[in-house]
């Protein structure tokens, strides 16, 4: 087994920096033009990238005490597995849910999979990337609706662009928390 980095928050930003920033015009999720591209599953599915990204999260998570973590599928997915995993390291047991973007047509018609919580249980709310805040404004909603109260959110990077307003105003008081902002990558 590797060992961690030092500096976990460090060695994360490098493998970011290294794996995921993309310095060509996209479009956005939100219809937004962009010069970069922050495709952090590139790092978020890596092993080495898990296990920092979910210590670091669980580190921030953690004085919450959510019993679940969950997101909007696919961009929160490996880090929901990566946070309940790094929950369980430390003798918590904290299930992983994701928020689908439709009902399914079929079986229970559920918006959430996973072993999901009963009425009232704090949970956390994650995404990779934060731009407008629809994508975890989406997974707030649908988890609330599910019966969950959310006690707090988390994404990777924040773009800085607006979500994150958009996000504190749903979210009553509850913290959200950013490991990192696209300029401490851009320019860091």
């Amino acid at each position: 087994m590797r060992p961690m980095s030092d500096n976990p928050r460090a060695r994360l930003a490098q493998l970011l920096k290294d794996h995921a920033v993309i310095h060509e015009s996209v479009k956005l999720s939100s219809g937004k033009r962009s010069s970069y591209y922050i495709d952090a599953r590139q790092v978020l599915l890596d092993p080495e990238g898990a296990a920092l990204s979910g210590a670091l999260a669980w580190d921030l998570l953690a004085p919450a005490d959510p019993k679940a973590v969950g997101g909007l599928t696919l961009g929160a997915d490996p880090l929901v597995c990566a946070t309940s995993a790094a929950a369980w390291s430390q003798g918590r047991r904290v299930t992983g849910f994701f928020v689908r973007k439709d009902a399914k047509t079929h079986g229970l018609q559920q918006w959430i999979e996973g072993p999901f919580i009963e009425e009232g249980t704090p949970v956390a709310v994650v995404d990779d990337v934060l731009t407008s805040g629809g994508s975890l404004a989406k997974a707030v909603e649908m988890t609330r609706k599910a019966g969950g109260v959310v006690v707090a959110a988390l994404v990777v990077i924040d773009r800085e662009e607006g979500g994150a307003a958009h996000i504190n105003e749903l979210l009553d008081g509850a913290p959200l928390h950013a490991l990192f902002t696209a300029q401490e990558l851009l320019n860091g």
